[in-house]
């Protein structure tokens, strides 16, 4: 009876090893990608005034989702003179989902409410299988000409948002810093902030060096990158578009740090003014985020003042 007790304690404890690998495996594997990405009830309960929608994409002839925060009082009536500034909150990893950030609205509502932060509105994309590039010959990933010819204009007609660049600023991070940079600087004249967090400029170097190439299988358009950019936006159009730049790293010293380092020296050749911090004790992640956030509020809070030239 002992021995059998022993075995059936053995075949318990293998079984719930197997089981708890298992639950990893299941925790660590991607989802397939799907360009509508709802938000659960738990998520919408946490961040009142966040919503989903969705829109049917002329570019990709399909239905594409998206996230839209609003602030306190913003469908009050006596509130329907206001415009608000817009941030487009551009998501990290890849392929995209727009579900990815909607855990930073607390946070935002917060700062609203201790008035460290203008009532603003935020948006939260999803940048497509390949996020927010467009890749050559696939036109199924389009994802920065969708953000930037569809869903910006379509914010900009069924919100109040401020219609002028000063009143839009791009925040993103990993991934989504890549973008931002990419977006921020290939045209200036959609925001006049960018927050760049923590992206992969060492990859982005490579991207420029090799004429588009991230890897064997994915290239680029030449130039499409976030270092040709920022070159072309320093030499011909600081004094028409003036940026607020942001940009930020974890100090673990792996290839986003040292690509972060390299590309605020870049900068700052460029003559670009910009702040930059290392996050102490930091290693690349989500987590990045809440070590920061007061920062980042605070910047894009005095960005947009300075911006709309309320100051």
């Amino acid at each position: 009876m002992m021995n059998l007790m022993n075995r059936l304690a053995r075949v318990g404890l293998v079984y719930c090893v197997v089981a708890f690998a298992l639950e990893l495996v299941a925790q660590n594997e991607k989802p397939p990608f799907a360009w509508v990405n709802p938000l659960t009830s738990k998520e919408l309960k946490a961040a009142p005034g966040l919503s989903h929608h969705t829109f049917k994409s002329k570019i990709i002839k399909k239905e594409v989702g998206y996230c839209v925060f609003v602030p306190e009082g913003y469908n009050n009536s006596r509130n329907k003179d206001r415009w608000y500034p817009v941030i487009y909150m551009v998501h990290g990893g890849r392929p995209g989902d727009e579900s990815r950030f909607a855990n930073r609205v607390p946070y935002i509502i917060e700062a609203i409410r201790d008035g460290d932060l203008i009532p603003t509105i935020v948006v939260f994309n999803n940048g497509g299988p390949v996020s927010h590039y467009n890749v050559p010959g696939r036109p199924d990933a389009r994802g920065k000409d969708l953000f930037v010819e569809e869903l910006m204009p379509l914010i900009a007609k069924n919100y109040r948002t401020i219609e002028t660049r000063e009143g839009r600023a791009l925040q993103g991070y990993s991934q989504g810093g890549r973008a931002t940079a990419r977006i921020g600087f290939g045209h200036p004249e959609l925001s006049s902030q960018l927050v760049i967090g923590s992206a992969g400029a060492a990859t982005e170097k490579r991207i420029q060096e090799t004429g588009g190439i991230e890897n064997e299988n994915l290239v680029f358009a030449p130039g499409d990158d976030m270092w040709t950019y920022a070159e072309i936006y320093a030499k011909n159009f600081t004094k028409k578009f003036p940026m607020e730049i942001f940009l930020h790293v974890g100090d673990e010293l792996d290839s986003n740090y040292e690509g972060n380092i390299a590309y605020d020296r870049f900068l700052t050749e460029l003559k670009l003014d910009h702040t930059f911090v290392v996050i102490p004790d930091q290693k690349h992640g989500g987590s990045a985020y809440l070590k920061i956030h007061d920062k980042i509020i605070r910047f894009q809070n005095d960005s947009f003042w300075k911006s709309l030239g309320r100051k």
